[in-house]
């Protein structure tokens, strides 16, 4: 070999997924869910069709609901 790079074969396939334990999962189901207990309840009624003031209700909610799930 004279130490050049050659070219790049295929990709091989994708190995196999890693293990989680159950408690590992119990504990990040648990904590997401605790940290999402902030944001209350949309507790609105949508009218039919629903208004600029109702999609933005909507958007604030789900834009709050990510915000605190990102902090995990």
């Amino acid at each position: 070999m004279d130490g050049q790079p050659g070219q790049e074969g295929m990709p091989g396939p994708d190995g196999p997924p890693g293990e989680v334990s159950q408690q590992a999962l119990d504990d990040a189901i648990s904590t997401t869910s605790t940290n999402s207990n902030g944001v209350t309840e949309l507790a609105r009624v949508i009218s039919d069709p629903p208004t600029q003031a109702d999609v933005q209700a909507i958007a604030d909610k789900l834009d709050e609901l990510i915000g605190v799930l990102r902090r995990v």
